[in-house]
C-alpha cells in the first residue's frame, strides 16, 4: 500500500512536465555497509533523474508527508541529510499544512524547498503548464502497484525489479549502472516472456534506464571525441572510457587471463564489454547528436508504465507529442533495445514489440 499518494503523484506530475524521469519509493542503502545482510536506511518518496544532456544531469528528490508529527523545520533538516547522502541537487517537501516563513526561508539554505499542498500546485504550474494536465501513465499508482507486485508475481525477477527501482536511479556512474544493468539482464536470461505484459513493461524500464545511463555517458565522452579517429583508435578509447580506464580494463583482462588459463584454455579471448561491436556501432552514432538522448528517457520509460495501465487516448496523445518532438527518440530507443536484445540473448519479440508499439503510440491524435 502506497502511503501520502496523493502528495506522491503531485510529484510525479512535476517531474513528468519538466521532463525529469520519476521513481517512486527508492529504497536508500549504504554502500559501504559491513553486514553480511545489507540495511535498509530509508526510502525516498520520488525521486526524479534530469537526463543529461547540453547540461549535467540533476537528482532531485520529494518527501512527501501527509500528517504532521514533525515540525517543518525539522522535516527540512532531514530532507537536508538525505540530500547529502544521495547527492540530490534539490530536494522538496511537501505537507498537508503551511510552514512559518521561518522554516521556508531556512530550508532554502540547505537546498530543501518546503510546501504546502496547496502552494506546491501553485509552484508547480509555474514552473510548467503542463502540471495543469494528467500527461503520463505514470500518474497512476495503479501502476505503480502493479509494477511492485511482479516481484510477487514472478519472484525470479525480484532482483531486476529493485535494481530499476532502486539501485539504478541511485547509482552515481553511469558507466557503472550500465555494467550493472546489462550484468541484470544476462541473470534473468529465459525468464523474461515477450506475451507478458509485465515483461515488457520491464523490458522497457531497461531501454528507459540505459538510456538515462548513455544521455551522462554520451556527454562525458563527446569532448574527447574525435570523429577522425580510426576505428580501432576510437574502440580501444571507448572499451577504456566503459572500464573505468585503461589500468582498471587491463586488470580485468589479466584477470580474464588467469581464469581462463586455470580451465586450461591456452589463448584467452578478449575480454570485452557483452555485445561489444553493436555496443560501438550504437555508441558512434549517439555521438552525432549526444545532447539528443535526453528527450529519449522519458516517453520509453512512459511507454514502460503504458503496459501495466489502462489505455487512455488523451494520454496517448500527450505521449505522441513527446516522441514527435524529437525525430532521434525513435532511432536511439531502437539502437538500444537491440543492443540489450543482443547483449543479454533476449527474445527478439521485444525488440519488434517495441517497433510496433512506437509507430503505433506515435501516430495517436489529441
Amino acid at each position: 500500500m502506497i502511503k501520502d499518494t496523493q502528495q506522491k503523484l503531485k510529484a510525479v506530475r512535476y517531474c513528468v512536465a519538466l521532463d525529469i524521469v520519476p521513481y517512486l519509493e527508492v529504497v536508500v542503502r549504504f554502500a559501504g555497509d559491513t553486514a553480511k545482510t545489507p540495511t535498509d536506511i530509508t526510502d525516498v518518496d520520488v525521486l526524479g533523474i534530469q537526463p543529461a544532456g547540453s547540461s549535467a544531469g540533476r537528482r532531485i528528490f520529494f518527501d512527501c508527508k501527509s500528517g504532521q508529527k514533525m515540525s517543518a523545520i525539522n522535516r527540512a533538516l532531514w530532507a537536508g541529510g538525505l540530500r547529502s547522502m544521495i547527492r540530490a541537487d534539490e530536494g522538496f517537501v511537501i505537507l498537508a499544512k503551511s510552514a512559518p516563513h521561518g522554516h521556508r526561508l531556512a530550508g532554502n539554505t540547505i537546498g530543501v524547498r518546503v510546501f504546502a499542498e496547496k502552494l506546491f500546485d501553485v509552484f508547480a504550474l509555474a514552473a510548467s503548464k503542463d502540471y495543469a494536465l494528467p500527461s503520463s501513465y505514470m500518474e497512476q499508482i495503479a501502476a505503480w502497484d502493479a509494477l511492485g507486485k511482479i516481484r510477487e508475481h514472478f519472484p525470479p525477477l525480484r532482483d531486476l525489479v529493485n535494481f530499476l527501482c532502486s539501485q539504478a536511479p541511485l547509482e552515481d556512474s553511469p558507466v557503472a549502472g550500465l555494467r550493472s544493468l546489462v550484468s541484470q539482464l544476462k541473470r534473468v536470461e529465459g525468464e523474461l516472456d515477450p506475451s507478458k505484459p509485465q515483461h515488457r513493461a520491464l523490458f522497457l524500464l531497461m531501454v528507459a534506464q540505459a538510456l538515462v545511463y548513455l544521455s551522462a555517458m554520451a556527454r562525458t565522452y563527446h569532448n574527447v571525441f574525435d570523429p577522425g579517429d580510426e576505428l580501432a583508435e576510437f574502440e580501444d578509447s571507448l572499451r577504456f572510457f566503459v572500464w573505468g580506464g585503461k589500468e582498471a580494463y587491463e586488470l580485468r583482462q589479466r584477470l580474464n587471463v588467469a581464469i581462463q588459463s586455470a580451465r586450461g584454455v591456452e589463448k584467452a579471448p578478449a575480454f570485452d564489454f557483452p555485445g561489444w561491436p553493436n555496443f560501438v556501432e550504437m555508441f558512434r552514432s549517439f555521438l552525432d547528436a549526444p545532447f539528443t538522448l535526453a528527450p529519449t528517457c522519458l516517453p520509453i520509460k512512459d511507454m514502460a508504465f503504458r503496459e501495466l495501465s489502462t489505455i487512455d487516448p488523451q494520454i496517448d496523445a500527450r505521449l505522441a507529442k513527446r516522441l514527435q518532438a524529437n525525430n532521434r527518440v525513435r532511432q536511439y530507443a531502437m539502437a538500444t533495445a537491440a543492443y540489450l536484445v543482443n547483449a543479454s540473448r533476449l527474445p527478439r519479440e521485444f525488440r519488434d514489440y517495441l517497433t510496433t508499439t512506437l509507430s503505433a503510440v506515435s501516430a495517436a491524435n489529441p
